[in-house]
């Protein structure tokens, strides 16, 4: 079973892992099944530390996982939402939101097939794709995203550098009219595209 299944059929593991990400400390349950259940992946830290976003921006944190992404922006931005295929990953988020006291803030939690379950337009969409389940879904997270963003929004993604960055970006290029790569670092590349019509 993948991490992008919709059921992980492993046996449950929970565990609690905390990090610091953009100057605060977070906690985060995490649970076999989900991808990076022991600590948080190094490129997903990398995309976190690397974007920037407004205090009026709507995101879309897509692939949430146990909610990493979202979590660590949501006290900067107008609002959150988070989706993801794998319902033991959904349940995670939603509890972690509750264990860094985000309650109170607009950020919620949909279960979605990539754009499948998503109805609204968004500042920012930002994702560490799941690289495993193909390129495919990396070129439909691409092409498809541009539509579920507002006029001057950006996509910001996080890839490997030796999983294809390269052939990526060309294709962001391609889709939107430009690309910027934001960030090098550890064998990673933090890429972005803007919508510009």
């Amino acid at each position: 079973m993948h991490y992008f299944s919709e059921k992980p059929t492993t046996k449950s593991n929970i565990k609690i892992i905390e990090d610091i990400l953009r100057g605060k400390l977070l906690k985060f349950k995490t649970d076999s099944g989900v991808f990076s259940s022991d600590k948080i992946d190094k490129g997903t830290k990398i995309l976190v530390e690397s974007v920037e976003v407004n205090k009026n921006d709507e995101i879309l944190d897509l692939g949430c996982g146990y909610g990493v992404i979202g979590i660590a922006l949501a006290d900067e931005v107008k609002s959150v939402l988070m989706s993801d295929i794998n319902r033991r990953a959904l349940k995670l988020a939603k509890e972690n939101i509750k264990l860094n006291n985000l309650s109170d803030k607009y950020i919620d939690v949909v279960y979605s097939d990539l754009f499948n379950n998503i109805n609204k337009r968004f500042d920012k969409i930002i994702t560490n794709p799941p690289i495993r389940a193909g390129k495919e879904v990396l070129n439909r997270i691409i092409g498809e995203g541009k539509d579920y963003l507002k006029d001057g929004g950006e996509i910001w993604l996080v890839i490997r550098t030796k999983q294809g960055a390269k052939s990526l970006a060309n294709y962001m290029e391609e889709i939107f009219g430009n690309v910027e790569t934001v960030e090098i670092k550890g064998g990673y590349r933090v890429l972005k595209s803007k919508k510009q019509w």
